[in-house]
């Protein structure tokens, strides 16, 4: 039997090894990778209570701090950005590669330029930039054997490609991506790179390849139950509907929908949404697109959608303009050709289109000029291509009969 003192020596609390600045540091880097684990459910972070927590996380460093600069402390970033107190990302970026040089720490460096890559591959006019990062990230992970790393960076280089449209390039990045993250054994992104692999193959004219990929992908994915499948199986809804099988097209997006509201993920809402109001305008339901497309505005309308996909708006406003020209009626036609004109002006500088949204705008304006003629339709074209985004945006979102 213990003796009292032995009983009162035990039950004392043990001493941490942290001193008590390193441990509450410790504890703000544990916290901060429960946000990143929580960023997809933006009902979590849109009310009152979940805004304050992130402007809290956000003033709680700055970029260039060592902190920020490091696994987990440099999901900082991610709450700056969901906050929108930050107009330029790249400042915040480029301030925190710029301290991991100084800090001397090759992988430190590495991941920074990752992150970096990553965020930039979203957006044309940086792809450039992207590419050199991922570039550098890949040496250095390389030299380090670091096989995860340079996997991530081969990904985020194949997204920059892709969204240069050079897909040739980037199924070549994604294949390499995918033979380091299997030597892992990491078959969550294995299954994400197959699928964006897949998906610059159907750019490429492969689309029977990148079908069967999506569809070995989804079989995968259903057994493992890994979240990567969503995004196969939107990527195989819209070459499905492309091919003009609507019908199955129609099946994957109902799932993806009532997956995504139920998880209330409304970034990847949108998409779905915008994914069933194309393909009502493939079918000719037209009033159904035109409510569909309206509502994936809306939902559109948010920080991460922004940084993310910053085409999305236009996206969705082709489709709306498709859906009043098909609703037939020379104040609808006007409109559309308006929207679409504000489109034009609006997409991304240096963005390439994909076969489906070129395919999309030329069923558009297919469906005005029918209606409206040449020379009107060319009027109100231009007459759009003056309208800012948020002029767009609210006569497509007002727009009653």
């Amino acid at each position: 039997m213990a003796s009292p003192r032995e009983e009162s020596a035990s039950a004392a609390p043990q001493s941490s090894p942290m001193g008590p600045e390193l441990l509450q540091e410790a504890r703000r880097q544990v916290a901060l990778v429960g946000m990143a684990s929580l960023d997809h459910a933006m009902d979590v972070w849109a009310d009152k209570a979940g805004l304050e927590r992130l402007r809290v996380v956000a003033a709680t460093y700055r970029a260039g701090q060592p902190q920020t600069c490091r696994s987990m402390g440099m999901l900082w970033f991610f709450a700056v950005m969901l906050t929108g107190d930050v107009s330029d990302p790249r400042e915040l970026l480029d301030e925190t590669v710029r301290a991991s040089r100084e800090l001397g720490d090759d992988w430190e460096l590495a991941t920074t330029l990752q992150m970096r890559a990553n965020v930039l591959a979203n957006r044309p006019d940086w792809a450039a930039a992207a590419r050199a990062d991922a570039d550098e990230s890949l040496e250095i992970f390389g030299r380090l054997g670091d096989d995860w790393g340079a996997a991530e960076a081969l990904s985020s280089r194949g997204e920059a490609n892709e969204k240069t449209g050079d897909c040739a390039r980037a199924a070549e990045d994604y294949l390499a991506a995918i033979g380091y993250a299997e030597k892992l054994g990491a078959r969550a992104q294995v299954m994400v790179l197959r699928t964006r692999y897949a998906a610059a193959l159907t750019e490429l004219g492969r689309g029977a390849e990148g079908e069967a990929i999506l569809r070995e992908v989804l079989v995968e994915g259903r057994h493992a139950g890994h979240e990567a499948t969503a995004f196969a199986r939107f990527f195989l809804a819209m070459y499905l509907g492309m091919s003009g099988r609507t019908v199955e097209a129609r099946e994957q997006l109902t799932v993806l929908h009532e997956h995504f509201r139920e998880a209330s993920m409304g970034f990847f809402e949108a998409f779905v949404l915008g994914g069933v109001a194309w393909l009502d305008n493939e079918e000719g339901l037209y009033a159904d697109a035109l409510a569909r497309g309206q509502e994936a505005l809306a939902l559109a309308d948010d920080r991460l959608s922004q940084m993310v996909a910053p085409q999305m708006h236009v996206l969705h406003l082709v489709t709306v303009a498709r859906a009043l020209a098909g609703l037939g009626g020379e104040r609808r036609a006007t409109l559309a050709a308006r929207l679409l004109g504000a489109g034009a002006v609006l997409l991304p500088d240096g963005h390439v289109t994909t076969s489906l949204e070129r395919s999309n705008v030329a069923a558009a304006e297919g469906l005005a000029r029918g209606v409206l003629g040449g020379a009107a339709y060319e009027a109100a074209h231009t007459e759009g291509g003056g309208l800012s985004q948020k002029e767009a945006t609210a006569l497509a979102e007002t727009y009653t009969d």
